[in-house]
């Protein structure tokens, strides 16, 4: 069964190398729509799993990559393999635990047509402050701090008469996909904040919101990644109760994923209570 990679891409050059390094462990064609300026575009046309490369200027002069653009690979991807397999989202900064060819025939064997996974945050910590990153050395050595976060689509099932609204940014996955998920949760790391040098040529445009300081340099150590998660973590070589072949039943990770939320269960508090005391 195919798994194709679908990957967006925008000035990611400080962390490129990693991130498609982890994914020729896992993708043999890797169809990439990219919109840098800083030498990530070069880096990614090195790979040779990148079977087709298209800039975003080539699409709409002057306009930057969306969600939505997504429809050129899939047409892309569609002409060139058969309507059959699944796809993968990627993206510059996300590097997958779990191997998505894995996840991909357990997806298919029960009849899901979509995978959430959920997104691990990486972040520099208030109490790294003063900390320099070194561009030599791998930025997953030097990140070390992350917060559980929420769930998204990286994952569906490639069909006939599948298509993104290229106008509409915030759905990474197509419209014409039925809802049904696997009833598990992979884990990607998402390297939301790395240091100084990711921000150089990031012109607002980056994931999260980052102030500037009065030395006019971003501001980039935080006690937490954003107001969605609340439990911050230190990597120490496992991801424990969310590592590959460890994770709990699938009822399990659901309770446990808005426990690390700072979201009212509605409803549901009564759970909350019963199962998160303290």
């Amino acid at each position: 069964m195919q798994n194709i990679g679908l990957m967006m891409t925008y000035n990611e050059v400080d962390i490129i190398h990693e991130v498609m390094d982890n994914n020729l462990k896992y993708f043999d064609k890797i169809l990439v729509l990219d919109g840098s300026n800083d030498g990530t575009t070069d880096i990614i046309r090195s790979y040779k799993n990148v079977v087709y490369l298209i800039h975003d200027d080539e699409i709409f002069p002057r306009r930057r990559v969306s969600d939505g653009m997504r429809q050129f690979l899939l047409e892309k991807a569609q002409e060139m393999f058969p309507i059959e397999g699944w796809f993968t989202i990627l993206h510059g900064d996300e590097i997958l635990v779990d191997n998505p060819n894995d996840i991909a025939l357990r997806a298919e064997k029960a009849g899901s047509e979509i995978v959430n996974w959920h997104a691990l945050n990486f972040f520099l910590h208030t109490s790294e402050k003063g900390k320099q990153i070194n561009t030599d050395e791998r930025i997953q050595d030097q990140v070390k701090h992350y917060s559980p976060g929420g769930l998204e689509i990286r994952q569906f099932k490639n069909k006939p008469n599948i298509h993104y609204d290229i106008t509409r940014t915030g759905r990474v996955f197509p419209y014409g996909i039925k809802q049904k998920t696997l009833l598990d949760y992979p884990i990607f790391k998402h390297y939301v904040i790395r240091g100084p040098q990711q921000f150089k040529h990031k012109d607002g445009t980056w994931s999260t919101k980052i102030n500037i300081n009065k030395d006019n340099e971003p501001d980039i150590f935080r006690d937490q990644i954003n107001d969605f998660g609340k439990q911050v973590r230190i990597y120490d070589g496992s991801f424990h109760e969310f590592e590959p072949g460890k994770r709990p039943s699938f009822f399990v990770q659901y309770l446990n994923w808005h426990k690390y939320r700072t979201v009212d269960l509605g409803m549901f508090s009564w759970v909350k209570k019963l199962f998160f005391r303290g």
